[in-house]
Formats: C-alpha cells, structure tokens, sequence
C-alpha cells in the first residue's frame, strides 16, 4: 500500500515537472510555448510576428497620430504608414488573442487621428499611395468590429479616397484609374495596375461595411467589378494564365502595355478578389485568384522561398524586398480560404529561410543573398515585410499543425500585460483625464470592445491605465 502510494506521488511529481512550465516574465516568453512540434520556442510564429511587432512600435515617429504611422511627415506615406498600418491589422486578425491588446489599442488611436487630416493621405495625387492607407484603414475596421466595436472615422477616411481615386477614372483607353494626376514628372499617361487593383479591394471591402451596390458596378465611374473586367479586357491582367502586365500608357491614344508582372501586384490582387468574392457571392473570382497566384508562385520563387531579380546580384533596395512582403500578405489571405498547401508550402519554406537567416534582432526578407544592411524607412518598409510573412505562418500553423489544439493566446500570457485578463469588466485604457492631449478622448478595452469613457473618475477606479499620446513613443 505504501509503496503503491509512494509511486503514485513519484508520477504525479513527474507529470507535474513535465507539464507545469515556470513563469515566464515577458509576453515573447510567454508565446514561445504555445507552439509544439518543429515550431516550439524560437520558432513559434507567434512568438516571431509579436517580436517584429514590437520591433515596429519601436520605430514609430513622435508625431504619429497627426502624420501616420511611420511617417516623416511628408505627404505621400505609402509605405511607412500605408503598408505598414495594412500589416499590423494583419498581425491583429492572425493573433486573435489579447497579447496584442496594447498595440492595437495604440494602433487604433494613431490610426484614427491620421484619418481626422484627409490632406495628409488624399490628394497626394499618386491614387496608389493614398489606397495603400485606406486599405490599411479598412482591414484595422475589420479587425474592430469583430471585437465588437466600431468607427467611423476609418470608414470616412476610405471613402475620401474611393472618391479621388475614381475622380480621376477616365474612359481613355476604356477604362481605368491612372497613377498619377499631379504635374509631370512623373508620368501623367500611366494607368497601372498597381493603382486600379488598390481601387478595387478598396471598393469591394467598403461594400461590406455600406452594402452601396455602386462601388461594385454601376456607378458614376464604374465599380470595383467594372475595373476589374477592363484590366482583363486591356491585357493587364489575364485569368486564364495568371499573368499580368505592370502598367497602360495612354499617350497619344495608343493604349500601350509595359512591364512584367511585380509581386505586390499579385499579393493585392488576390485581395481584391477575395473582396469580390465575399461582395458577390461569385467563387469565380477565387479560381481566378487560384490562378493567378499559381503563376506568381512560379515566377517568384525558388525551393519555394520568394525572391525578387534584384535577389541575383545582391542589389535589391528596401522597397523591392517590401514587395514580396505584400506578396505574402496575399499568400495568407488566400490561404485561409482556400487552405492550399502548396501555397501553405511557400509561406513555410519562406518563413523557415527567414528565421535561418536571421542577424541579431533583424529577420532579412532578402533570403537569397546576405543584403541586410538596412537603414531608415528602408529599415521599417523591410520589417514590415517581415510582419506579413510571421502572420502567414501563424495562419499556416492554425490551420496545418495545431489542430486538433487551437493555441490559448490568452492562458499563455495571463499576468503579463498592464492590465488584468479575468473577462472583469474593464481591462485597460489609453489616456487618462490628464495623460489624454486637449480634445482627445480616453479609450477603454472591456471583454465586448473599445469605448469612449463616459466619466472619468469612475474609470480611473476600475481599470490601470498605460498612455498613447502625442509626442510619446510606443513599446509593448
């Protein structure tokens, strides 16, 4: 009896030692453990995606808030601020748990006062650089709303832009928004379709929040469909193939093609059918993505790792490596409709080459040579490729490798965060009555979303509280 009892404790003490893990002090500690298998600790793309995160924060501008997300202060912020809000909505979907509460939280306020100065990212004349901000915009909605909140100033924001873009949607050549409507140079004949796919998501993810049946078709201007259908009657874009071209030059009337397909072009792409997809209800629109990812896929990788031309001879700057980061931003979404492996094959074997490559704190996107010497807004554009790729993968272990045990975000880092995560009422806020700049409001999270305080004593009371404001920088 004693001994039987004896061996009883020995195990119990075993299996405690096996399955009872230490405290960990840091929330990246923390979201180590909750992969398993070839991607337990360092590899865990969880763990990954919230260090490039914080990586990012880490780099945000004093003045964020009044002029974007990463942004100098000049007028076009198409990566710092465009794409870079794009892949932190991103990162926040791919998370879906409250390790990311803070950012989003800093995210949400940034991204909001950056959409209260329309001037700042419409009218900088180039329809790509102010559609990359209010795609960014939208999927941060998105990601609001499936919370249980919602703005309208985001909302407000892509509108303005939807409305210039398509003011500057021309019957020459038959269709089309052009890229530029500025004084040359640049071109001023360009419609490419960089600008038009950019239009399209734009519009099509818009009907979901408005359900306006003219942004798909129809309107003054056409629709999201109506541009879509004269990218494929041009050429620029071919659904049987999968290829597409870059760029109508409509001088002169002659309606010339330039240029290859690029992998940005194909990451917003597939988007952008998506979108169509979910507006219309038409799958068509899926199988046409299938194909034209397949052919991107084809061009654009080796040993399925993504690369670029410049890869080859070592001289690929940060905006040519950002591109294959909106490639994978693509190749996620896409994967998470279709579950395709060997899409899912690409994001593994890309993220895999990432993390080997790995210098100090940085995981190149430039995985086929060692150009990692990135400064500046090269530096950031580069990291915000990174973020996309992590995200990927944090889909791609979702669905291939976790189940039949979904990872529990919010066990794993319980006690780490600045606020409690019992589901109590509140959890935390940004700005206080007196860390909040005159004329902003306080923001609170509780368990059903984000609200405006009502009386600020009373919060002060229930919830700890951490500052996002001007002239402040963001860490987690």
């Amino acid at each position: 009896m004693h001994k039987l009892f004896f061996s009883s404790f020995v195990f119990f003490l075993i299996v405690t030692r096996i399955y009872t893990r230490p405290p960990t002090e840091d929330v990246y500690e923390a979201l180590r453990s909750v992969c398993k298998g070839k991607f337990q600790g360092g590899m865990c793309p969880y763990a990954v995606a919230y260090d490039i995160a914080t990586q990012l924060a880490g780099n945000w501008h004093n003045g964020d808030g009044a002029t974007g997300l990463w942004s100098d202060g000049g007028p076009a912020i198409w990566w710092p601020s465009g794409v870079g809000l794009w892949a932190l909505a991103e990162f926040f979907h791919s998370m879906n748990g409250r390790a990311t509460d803070k950012l989003y939280l800093a995210t949400r306020w940034a991204a909001i006062e950056t959409a209260k100065k329309q001037n700042n990212y419409v009218h900088t004349k180039f329809t790509d650089d102010q559609a990359w901000w209010a795609n960014g915009a939208l999927r941060l909605e998105q990601y609001v709303r499936s919370i249980g909140d919602s703005t309208q100033e985001l909302l407000n924001a892509a509108q303005a832009v939807i409305n210039d873009n398509m003011a500057h949607e021309t019957q020459q050549c038959g269709g089309g928004v052009f890229w530029y409507y500025g004084k040359p140079p640049p071109s001023i004949t360009d419609k490419t379709t960089i600008s038009n796919v950019l239009t399209i998501y734009t519009m099509a993810t818009m009907y979901s929040f408005t359900h306006d049946p003219s942004l798909l078709q129809g309107g003054s201007h056409g629709g999201a469909i109506d541009i879509y259908n004269w990218l494929v009657s041009t050429d620029l874009l071919n659904p049987q193939t999968g290829y597409q071209r870059d760029t109508l030059d409509t001088a002169d009337g002659k309606c010339q093609l330039r240029g290859g397909s690029l992998t940005y072009e194909y990451g917003v792409l597939v988007q952008a059918l998506i979108a169509l997809a979910n507006a219309t209800g038409n799958q068509e629109y899926i199988a046409h993505a299938m194909t034209y990812i397949r052919n991107g896929i084809n061009q654009f990788t080796r040993n399925n790792i993504v690369f670029e031309g410049c890869d080859d001879t070592n001289t690929c700057s940060g905006d040519q490596i950002a591109f294959r980061g909106i490639f994978y931003l693509g190749l996620a979404r896409l994967y998470e409709y279709t579950r395709d492996n060997t899409i899912a094959q690409v994001i593994e074997a890309s993220y895999l080459a990432m993390l080997s490559r790995k210098v100090g704190s940085r995981y190149p996107l430039s995985l086929i040579n060692d150009n990692n010497n990135f400064t500046g807004n090269d530096l950031i554009v580069v990291t915000i490729g990174d973020l996309n790729l992590a995200s990927a993968m944090i889909k791609v272990y979702k669905y291939k490798y976790a189940p039949p045990v979904v990872p529990n975000i919010d066990a794993a880092v319980n006690g780490l965060l600045p606020f409690n995560i019992t589901h109590q009422g509140l959890t935390g806020c940004v700005c206080d009555d007196f860390g909040c700049p005159t004329g902003h409001y306080m923001q609170c999270f509780v368990d059903s979303g984000h609200k405006d305080s009502t009386g600020g004593q009373h919060w002060n009371e229930k919830a700890l509280k951490f500052f996002v404001y001007a002239n402040s920088q963001v860490s987690l």
